[in-house]
């Protein structure tokens, strides 16, 4: 769903900043105790909250989801950030951040005492070729957009050891798993904000008219989309 949301606003994106750049970012944290994920992801929040505050923040929008990975050998949860930013282009031409700077910030924004992994990289400009081009954007934004919201916790993980899939299920219940903001808000909708957490400093969301019910067809063995029922009337 949220694939389809943003390969639809990016051509938008692109034809009203033609010119804009793109930055493919992970941001990471230090293993916690599956039972402990609700809090590190608060801490991620919070952090997160501090670096876009940031004067040296260059990104004009930005889109940014949530993995969590399992630890193997320890059975811990290793939560982390992949996100997109947009940057203007003349973020390369100055003194623009390196990594080490960037993973320098975050441990900052965390409020940590160890150097948290960061990596950054330009999304590179290669553009497809005219006869194939549906739309002007870089041949492997695609591929960034999805790696970036591929999915929130590998399935291999989910199956693997049910007591900690279980207990992981009820850590990030209500958490946001993808955010949004800056220029990119007015690009991509949200819907059932309701539903979410809010995130550090943020207003509560007011609740959207538009709503979708689905119901299942035992004919055709699918879910199928049903007219709403009306609230009855005092």
């Amino acid at each position: 769903m949220w694939q389809a949301k943003v390969y639809r606003a990016l051509p938008l994106l692109r034809r009203d900043y033609p010119d804009t750049r793109f930055l493919f970012m992970t941001l990471t944290i230090r293993n916690c105790e599956v039972r402990d994920l609700r809090t590190t992801l608060e801490t991620m929040a919070k952090g997160w909250k501090r670096l876009t505050e940031l004067r040296s923040w260059p990104a004009r929008g930005w889109v940014r989801a949530v993995e969590i990975t399992r630890s193997q050998r320890y059975r811990t949860a290793h939560p982390h950030y992949h996100c997109l930013l947009m940057v203007a282009p003349v973020y390369f031409q100055g003194d623009y951040l390196k990594q080490e700077q960037w993973a320098e910030l975050w441990q900052q924004c965390l409020r940590v005492n160890y150097r948290p992994v960061v990596d950054i990289r330009a999304v590179k400009l290669a553009l497809v070729p005219d006869s194939q081009r549906v739309n002007p954007m870089p041949k492997n934004m695609w591929a960034a957009v999805a790696e970036i919201l591929k999915y929130a916790v590998k399935p291999s993980d989910m199956v693997r050891d049910h007591d900690w899939f279980l207990t992981l299920v009820d850590q990030v219940h209500k958490t946001r798993g993808v955010a949004i903001g800056g220029i990119l808000k007015r690009y991509i909708k949200e819907r059932k904000k309701e539903t979410l957490t809010s995130e550090p400093g943020e207003e509560p969301a007011e609740k959207t008219k538009e709503q979708l019910y689905f119901g299942w067809k035992q004919q055709v063995r699918k879910y199928r989309k049903i007219a709403p029922v009306s609230p009855a009337r005092g």
